[in-house]
């Protein structure tokens, strides 16, 4: 048995539906600067024909030096019990759906961890929690070649074998090991959330948009909820109305007023979902 923070391509496919393996590219780090930023470069670079034939490529790496998360925020992972991916696929049709794909991302990274027997809970935008401490994180970009062909990089940050975080974020943050007491090979977990990542990213494109979304916004369950959140770098309490399909919030002020909020300058309190919604 091989070390299970450490990736191994050969682990890594005999884990997939051999199916996928034609359909996909796995590019694999020991360290790097971020997955996102490797997917991106290699978007610009001229694509080789070859490459350019896979729906999907997967570039991860065990050490990630300079990842990053929603609002310009680091998510450093550059301890190998983490993983560090991110997902790279040329969005040829429905260009205007592309903005909330991370929907879809975040329903492939909670079916996951459900295959390894372990609950999550979705946060608006972007993160996947356990007992409102977070596990993942997840990054989705648009990039574009010299020839404007238009692509999706999702990139994703999951705590899975860490042991122990710093002392800045260890209130905040958990990892499966934490959650089960236990350890898991992340080439098996890749190989599954990649099967999860596929069909929920083929899906959302095909046809099953609003499904998956209707999902989303059932996971998040946030309709109707009060809490409290910081817009535009003040602090509000309100009541979520609606999510709509473009990913904003309809929030209800106190003031009585109505706003669309988007998540580039919102951040919900979690915390305070508790204290207000328990009656």
């Amino acid at each position: 048995m091989g070390n299970p923070n450490f990736f191994n391509q050969v682990l890594i496919e005999n884990n997939l539906r051999q199916s996928l393996l034609r359909d996909i590219s796995l590019k694999l780090f020991k360290s790097i600067d971020s997955t996102n930023n490797q997917a991106k470069e290699f978007v610009q670079r001229s694509l080789d024909q070859k490459n350019e034939s896979k729906d999907l490529i997967i570039f991860a790496a065990d050490s990630q030096l300079t990842g990053r998360g929603r609002r310009g925020h680091n998510w450093l992972s550059s301890d190998p019990a983490s993983i560090a991916v991110s997902f790279l696929f040329q969005a040829k049709n429905n260009i205007d759906q592309i903005p909330q794909i991370t929907a879809a991302a975040s329903l492939a990274v909670k079916e996951t961890f459900k295959i390894f027997d372990l609950e999550t809970n979705l946060k608006w935008p972007n993160d996947i929690l356990v007992d409102n401490k977070k596990i993942c994180g997840i990054l989705s970009e648009l990039v574009f070649n010299a020839q404007k062909d238009t692509f999706v990089i999702i990139g994703c940050g999951i705590n899975l074998n860490n042991t122990e975080f710093s002392s800045e974020i260890k209130k905040i943050a958990t990892s499966y090991y934490l959650e089960k007491n236990k350890r898991i090979d992340k080439n098996i977990f890749l190989a599954k959330l990649i099967e999860q990542l596929n069909f929920y990213i083929k899906n959302y494109l095909s046809g099953s948009r609003e499904m998956i979304l209707a999902s989303w916004k059932k996971e998040l369950d946030l309709v109707g909820k009060k809490l409290d959140f910081e817009f535009k770098n003040k602090k509000y309490t309100g009541i979520i109305r609606d999510i709509l399909d473009s990913g904003e919030l309809l929030v209800a002020f106190e003031n009585g007023q109505n706003k669309k909020l988007q998540s580039v300058n919102t951040s919900l309190d979690y915390q305070s979902l508790d204290k207000y919604n328990n009656d």
